[in-house]
């Protein structure tokens, strides 16, 4: 499991959207406060930072034993919260990275032998740039991916 935290005195914003996508992924959230990098790594190996521009969340970076691996750019659309449980997500469409960065159901053969068998309330539907994360077919939030930089995240 992940953890996810925000940058050091984040905005409004962007501890909302750290709490939501750790809620929708089912990963935790931490408080950071003052915790470094080093203090991180001591809590999970593996964790994810959100940081903002502007004063919105606009980066998330994993990183596995203290390592930056992956590190995405985006734009997000406003979020709505939503209560929900701790089902497993799946992602439809074709993704430029693996699903199972984020905890998810693989889109391996396996993988999508399984979505089509059952309905998961946790969806990620992508098209092109565009992620729409949705619980029960209601929105939780829109990103727009503007990059992705990998660094074998594997």
């Amino acid at each position: 499991m992940y953890i996810v935290t925000t940058s050091r005195k984040p905005g409004r914003k962007t501890r909302r959207f750290a709490k939501v996508i750790a809620r929708f992924f089912n990963w935790r959230y931490i408080n950071r406060g003052k915790m470094s990098l080093e203090e991180l790594k001591s809590i999970s190996e593996n964790f994810w930072i959100i940081s903002e521009v502007k004063g919105n969340p606009a980066i998330m970076s994993l990183y596995r034993k203290g390592e930056e691996v992956l590190r995405m750019g985006f734009t997000v659309s406003n979020i709505n919260k939503i209560e929900m449980d701790d089902s497993a997500v799946v992602f439809q469409g074709k993704t430029p990275i693996d699903p199972l960065v984020f905890g998810a159901i693989p889109q391996s053969r396996a993988g999508i032998k399984l979505v089509r068998k059952f309905d998961f309330p946790k969806k990620v539907i992508v098209r092109d740039n565009i992620w729409q994360l949705l619980y029960q077919d209601e929105v939780v939030f829109t990103m727009r991916i503007l990059y992705i930089k990998s660094r074998n995240p594997h």
